[in-house]
């Protein structure tokens, strides 16, 4: 994980992190990380101008996971 990167989730199902270069201030990417064994892929990718914009999109995410979690017990 890079410096510029914060976990927002990090549960087995649901592992959702913020990426923010301060370099590039208009530039906040939520994305969602799926384990594979010893490796992770990146499931899903979403850039956003602002960092409220993001953070509403990663909490309607995590929302989403819980209720599938909720669901599958």
């Amino acid at each position: 994980m890079s410096t510029f990167e914060t976990r927002l989730s990090d549960k087995d199902d649901c592992n959702i992190t913020l990426f923010h270069d301060p370099e590039d201030p208009s530039s906040w990417v939520i994305r969602k990380w799926k384990k594979l064994l010893f490796w992770r892929r990146i499931e899903l990718s979403r850039w956003f101008a602002t960092r409220e914009q993001a953070e509403d999109f990663a909490r309607e995410l995590i929302e989403n996971c819980e209720r599938q979690r909720r669901k599958a017990s």
